[in-house]
């Protein structure tokens, strides 16, 4: 009797603990991007994705906020490219344009300056969301809790764990 008192000890014991060490995945925006929390604990991100890999539906809303996020990239450099060379359109010091020529050759540069951080920012914005879609989806497993927790209780006999429902 006292083995079977043991093992279920044990038993339970592991269980709680199995459910106790699960912690979710928390995220927040900083200056420099988003920033990953494990219960408490700050995380890179690298180690979000190794614990995204496990689950094939959270990886796959993290991969595609990477590839969202090279996207975005790329649209904010054109836009920079473009700004730039429409700004260097419109400070050209050849004697022979007038501001009306300048500002003639600036205009594509500049509109497509414009489009491309309107793309980017979209495909940034896209790419958060599916940051965000992928934790809530990894946290979603957490949210089975159990119907019962152990308690500390004392009486004559001495002190115990008692399960309670």
């Amino acid at each position: 009797m006292k083995y079977l008192k043991v093992k279920l000890f044990l038993v339970l014991f592991v269980v709680v603990i199995a459910n106790s060490m699960a912690q979710e995945i928390t995220s927040f925006a900083s200056m420099w991007g988003m920033e990953y929390y494990q219960d408490d604990q700050k995380i890179i991100k690298k180690d979000v994705k190794d614990l995204f890999s496990k689950n094939e539906e959270v990886y796959m809303h993290w991969k595609k906020a990477d590839t969202k996020e090279v996207v975005a990239g790329v649209a904010l450099l054109g836009q920079f490219a473009a700004g730039i060379w429409g700004i260097s359109e419109l400070i050209n010091d050849d004697p022979n344009l007038s501001n009306r020529d300048k500002a003639k050759n600036a205009i594509g540069p500049l509109a497509g300056s414009l489009g491309a951080g309107i793309i980017g920012a979209i495909f940034l914005n896209s790419a958060n969301k599916s940051r965000k879609r992928a934790i809530l989806s990894y946290n979603k497993q957490f949210d089975k809790k159990t119907t019962f927790r152990l308690e500390p209780v004392a009486n004559g006999s001495g002190f115990g764990l008692a399960i309670k429902w």
